[in-house]
């Protein structure tokens, strides 16, 4: 546990804070608390329901030139951050309810564009307007708190990994990260003036992964569940930190998208990998039960979902990678946001970017050697 006199937050981090405070402190008062999942289920009658809360961060977007007042981008991911979480539990939208911060001196046409984004959001969801507050703040800002229908039965969170499970992604890995950086290098280089909607409807209206979550989930695909809103491996490290294992991740370059190369070509990153691996596409880290992979395939190619398969559930911790089939095993870094420390998104862009794209991510077991 944590000796905490006369700590600050910034000593300790976000992910020991929720671990070692908040979840004890949280199960001292309610025995039915569980691990921190990305969502809490409720009993209400004879429905589940998966809750959650998330404030819609600013858009990475706003720091390009074209989309500093992308007000309507900003109020459709508000409602995508919490959207994510009731994806990963697989429920079905039921409703969002809402605290919004905004300063007196911002334009009404500012605050009509963010509405309209986050209705727009609500709308293209399926979840229905639960309502919420608007009150005086120092900036622009939205607290969302979502309510789903968990209708096949099933608490999906992130414990309940087994040895010989299967890691996939649902959902895109690395493409908006992608998208984002070949915007500033096309900004930098580029005369001419760059609208928002000249950009990837990826960058400025993503969408979480709610029908394909709840379509493997009924289906009995779906061992455990943590979305990507703080990086894909994060998400990963989410799942084996509250299931006791490790994952052993299968890579090859395939698996890499087409916008992946070109960015890293544009950009100075450590690796593609690290693009790949980043934050962003609102994507869905998915442990699928031994031996139904091919069902899970199947079922991906017959509704047009996005998939790509990582790895195997191992005993142990940590988790090791190999690259397009070779002998050498590679120990991964665990890159991720993280709030409350220098490199986290929150505590300023440029050097989370730095830390989230440079970061050696591969070291080989065998020799130390550095790697993408």
């Amino acid at each position: 546990m944590i000796d905490n006199t006369g700590k600050t937050l910034a000593e300790i981090g976000e992910l020991r804070l929720i671990d070692e405070i908040i979840l004890p402190m949280a199960r001292s008062f309610d025995l039915a608390t569980r691990s921190g999942d990305d969502c809490a289920f409720i009993e209400v009658g004879e429905k589940l329901l998966a809750a959650t809360g998330d404030v819609g961060p600013r858009p990475v977007i706003q720091n390009l030139a074209a989309h500093r007042e992308d007000w309507e981008a900003a109020g459709w991911l508000a409602v995508v951050a919490t959207a994510s979480d009731v994806a990963s539990a697989a429920a079905k939208p039921l409703f969002m309810t809402n605290c919004i911060d905004a300063p007196p001196d911002l334009p009404v046409e500012a605050l009509r564009s963010f509405m309209h984004g986050y209705f727009s959001a609500l709308t293209a969801f399926g979840f229905r307007n639960g309502g919420g507050d608007l009150r005086h703040g120092r900036s622009l800002l939205a607290r969302v708190f979502g309510v789903g229908v968990v209708e096949h039965g099933r608490r999906i969170g992130r414990s309940g990994t087994l040895q010989g499970d299967h890691l996939v992604v649902i959902g895109p890995a690395g493409s908006f990260m992608a998208s984002f950086l070949t915007a500033m290098a096309v900004e930098g280089t580029s005369s001419r003036t760059i609208k928002p909607e000249d950009s990837p409807i990826l960058m400025r209206f993503p969408r979480p992964q709610l029908d394909a979550m709840q379509c493997l989930a009924s289906l009995g695909l779906i061992v455990a569940a943590s979305d990507t809103s703080d990086g894909l491996l994060g998400a990963i490290h989410n799942i084996a930190k509250a299931s006791s294992c490790s994952f052993h991740l299968s890579l090859d370059d395939a698996m890499l998208a087409p916008e992946i190369w070109t960015a890293a070509s544009q950009f100075e990153v450590n690796s593609p990998w690290n693009i790949f691996f980043a934050w962003g596409d609102w994507s869905v880290a998915v442990v699928v039960p031994a031996g139904r992979l091919d069902e899970l395939s199947a079922v991906c190619g017959n509704n047009g979902f996005v998939f790509r398969h990582l790895g195997v559930a191992t005993l142990g911790q940590g988790l090791t990678a190999q690259f397009n089939g070779g002998d050498d095993i590679y120990e991964l870094a665990i890159v991720r946001n993280e709030n409350f420390v220098l490199q986290g998104f929150n505590s300023g862009i440029e050097a989370h970017l730095e830390y989230i794209l440079q970061t050696p991510l591969f070291s080989n077991v065998k020799n130390g050697a550095q790697v993408g």
